[in-house]
């Protein structure tokens, strides 16, 4: 993997894994992982080079990042080559989109505990397990707006 070291090699390939567990592409993971550790913004022709892509796989995925705004792109002044750097305040974004889908899921097992007859007991049994997990993440979540605002302010920073 070029001049890339081996624990930088090993992280940025478990980025690739745990970015296809959670549905993106493994090769989206893996740019988010070299930017993510880059000194400074990289071209096309280094994120592909390093990463051992054809040029044309880190172009398709260059644009799939800049889509979802993990990746944006910058330029350098005297360059004439665009540079990309890894969108640091993307995953808030996309954490907040997770959280937001509990809802839709709360109000679709909702929807269907109203639509049940009361002779199915199966069904009302599979949805109500499904409504008392939803219920549990939300009383575990329901100060994370607060602890939120509060992380923003500087309250909870490592460094």
């Amino acid at each position: 993997m070029g001049t890339l070291e081996h624990a930088m090699y090993s992280f940025i390939e478990d980025m690739g894994l745990l970015f296809e567990k959670s549905g993106a592409s493994k090769t989206l993971g893996r740019v988010f992982a070299y930017l993510l550790l880059a000194e400074q913004p990289k071209t096309l022709d280094e994120i592909a080079e390093d990463l051992l892509f054809s040029k044309a796989t880190a172009s398709l995925t260059i644009r799939q990042g800049l889509l979802i705004q993990f990746i944006e792109k910058v330029s350098l002044p005297g360059e004439r080559k665009t540079y990309f750097r890894v969108n640091t305040t993307a995953w808030v974004r996309a954490m907040s989109a997770k959280l937001k889908a509990l809802h839709e899921w709360e109000a679709i097992i909702a929807r269907g505990l109203g639509i049940l007859s009361t002779e199915n007991q199966q069904a009302a049994q599979n949805l109500l397990a499904m409504k008392d997990y939803f219920d549990f993440i939300n009383w575990y979540l329901s100060d994370i707006n607060e602890y939120y605002e509060r992380w923003q302010k500087g309250e909870f920073r490592t460094t």
